[in-house]
């Protein structure tokens, strides 16, 4: 799929930018030592995949937030950009979370903002005052991880109401990029996907990698959308905006994946404008949140086959898209 990337800060393990309490930006340190963060060990080469070990099976009333490993330099403000490689444990069961698959060890770019409130305080009191060089441990309740987004993460080994253990690894702290949408005057106008009823993919989400089963039935000729499940974060408004998405690309011709963010570090993030028609037109009008599933005939995607020289050039592809974040041109 063809991408215009705008940089986006990315919570890997879901994919949207951390975001603060009301807490002013110079209050200084939110989260303090607790009785369970300090007895957290992480022992082992900073930079490397650390031996963690935790006390028995626990459940934090506030974040808790401790330095094993103390950086130099400025602390990490609001608006600031958090560079870390980090690894997320359950507090009540001890288990290691793969948030790619085979790795418990991930990178990941933070950018400390108050831009949705109270969505990952948590996130946000354990990295800011992070200082490049930190190895920092903190010890996260639900109520402040989860926040406002009522996210299940149980195929991932995270329940409700689960406390969460996160090690970072802070290797840079400093300015934050600021990604500005720039209108594109001259888009085509899109194309308006009707309901997709008929022959409908199956899609299995519980896995690290989604599995997207085709029917065995002919292509639609038609640009057709499923709302698997509807979001409740912003609105993708029109061409302009820039998005963040996880998404399975595949071809209805041979049933192949031929491109995908999630055997990927993290999503993908870029223009609307950037996108083919039928997958900008699939996501224009859909919220934060949502997972969707569109099939687009040639005319919308690459072209009808000998109108170029795209590999996938008179192939009807099918998208599964799930949408993490959205800026929308002001």
């Amino acid at each position: 799929m063809q991408k215009i990337i705008t940089v986006f800060a990315l919570a890997s393990m879901v994919a949207i930018p951390l975001v603060g309490c009301s807490t002013p930006a110079n209050a200084g340190c939110i989260a303090l030592p607790g009785p369970h963060s300090s007895q957290i060990t992480a022992t082992g080469t900073f930079g490397d995949e650390p031996t963690v070990t935790l006390p028995p099976a626990f459940e934090a009333t506030e974040t808790e937030r401790s330095v094993l490993i103390s950086g130099t330099g400025e602390s990490a403000v609001e608006g600031q950009l958090v560079e870390a490689h980090y690894a997320v444990y359950n507090a009540s069961t001890g288990q290691a979370i793969e948030l790619n698959p085979g790795s418990t060890w991930s990178k990941g770019n933070f950018v400390l903002t108050e831009k949705q409130n109270d969505t990952l305080p948590g996130l946000y009191k354990s990295l800011i005052c992070s200082k490049a060089g930190d190895r920092v441990v903190s010890a996260v309740p639900s109520s402040e991880l989860f926040g406002g987004l009522n996210m299940d993460l149980s195929d991932r080994g995270i329940g409700s109401t689960d406390t969460v253990v996160f090690i970072f690894d802070v290797s840079n702290v400093g300015p934050a990029p600021t990604p500005t949408p720039t209108p594109s005057p001259t888009a085509a106008p899109l194309p308006t996907p009707t309901e997709w009823v008929d022959n409908v993919p199956a899609v299995d989400l519980s896995g690290d990698v989604p599995v997207v089963t085709l029917p065995d039935a002919p292509p639609s000729e038609e640009l057709e959308l499923k709302v698997i499940a509807e979001g409740t974060g912003d609105t993708v408004a029109d061409q302009n905006s820039s998005v963040t998405v996880d998404y399975q690309g595949i071809s209805w011709d041979d049933g192949t994946i031929f491109d995908q963010s999630y055997t990927r570090e993290g999503p993908s993030s870029f223009a609307v404008s950037g996108v083919i028609q039928g997958f900008a037109a699939a996501m224009i009008g859909q919220k934060v949140g949502s997972t969707l599933l569109v099939t687009i005939p040639p005319k919308y995607a690459y072209g009808l086959a000998g109108e170029s020289g795209h590999a996938l050039a008179g192939q009807t592809l099918v998208f599964l898209i799930q949408i993490r974040d959205v800026l929308n041109a002001e």
